[in-house]
């Protein structure tokens, strides 16, 4: 069995992975151990540790303690908007956080998996493949790419993930998806933007890819999006119907003021993605991850 560390496992992907490493599918091929800057959701079965990541000595003190076959690294500092203003905190947490774990990993010669984002490239072209060349426009999506460019630079076993537009089911804070079908079930008016794609990925399934992953043995980089890229103005229309909400509440704007630049059209190729699973594991697409959130909603 391998052991398995999870640094951010209050975090949504984090509890996700949690859920499934404890499902009879996967409990009998890792072990978890819990890390985070506090214990707020971890189940009580699962060992816990605290890590806070921009603490470079006790970071990796505390990893080799630990001393696990894989980390899975999924704290970050996600806010795209507050990321122009709060720079130093994003700087930390992106590209000093992974460096740090990194150099814990290197240390007991175990991997990291590490998340990052479609935000690295530019949006210029869209269907990104893992050797065209991120050009990130935001603070946000600089910090990341920074982040991903320190982790190699460590020479540790690494797999460096990018996803996008993460959904799913958490009590704990909303995502775009929840934000819609939240809004669309008070019979509230949403404006959306037509001229943002992506390629959006149900959590669940994500950390089933994960898991997947670890169990491969695979590195280097790998897109792990969602099956088949939407604006989100499709991609509210999608969370209308599959829901049975109204389509008229929904509103397409071509602009919307943020304060962080977006990439038109970020979507992900997840051709190598799909070789690697086969037929072994579903990649979700909108409707079936929609679908998967109508008929599970406590998952």
């Amino acid at each position: 069995m391998q052991k398995v560390l999870l640094i951010g496992a209050n975090g949504f992907l984090g509890s996700k992975l949690i859920y499934y490493i404890q499902n009879e599918l996967y409990s009998h091929k890792f072990i978890p151990i819990a890390a985070d800057i506090q214990n707020n959701t971890i189940p009580k079965e699962i060992d816990f540790q605290r890590i806070d990541i921009t603490n470079k000595e006790k970071t990796i003190e505390t990893i080799k303690k630990i001393n696990p076959d894989t980390v899975i690294l999924t704290a970050a500092y996600t806010d795209v908007d507050k990321c122009e203003d709060e720079k130093k905190l994003a700087h930390d947490l992106n590209i000093l956080g992974p460096e740090n774990v990194a150099l814990g990993c290197r240390e007991i010669n175990s991997k990291i998996i590490v998340l990052s984002t479609d935000f690295v490239f530019d949006g210029k072209k869209g269907d990104y493949s893992e050797i065209d060349e991120p050009k990130p426009l935001s603070y946000y999506a600089k910090t990341k790419f920074e982040g991903e460019k320190r982790i190699i630079k460590t020479r540790v076993d690494y797999l460096i993930c990018r996803t996008a537009v993460l959904y799913g089911w958490y009590p704990y804070r909303q995502n775009f998806i929840t934000w819609i079908l939240n809004n669309l079930e008070k019979g509230n008016k949403i404006n959306i933007v037509t001229e943002q794609i992506n390629s959006p990925t149900l959590a669940n399934n994500l950390a089933e890819i994960l898991l997947h992953l670890i169990d491969y043995n695979k590195s280097g980089i790998i897109h792990t999006a969602g099956d088949y890229a939407l604006s989100r103005y499709e991609i509210a229309v999608k969370c209308a119907e599959i829901f049975s909400f109204s389509q008229k509440l929904i509103h397409p704007i071509d602009f919307f003021k943020q304060k962080a630049i977006r990439p038109k059209n970020a979507s992900l190729n997840i051709s190598k993605l799909k070789k690697i699973l086969g037929n072994k594991l579903k990649i979700f697409n909108l409707d079936e991850g929609l679908n998967f959130m109508k008929e599970h909603k406590n998952l």
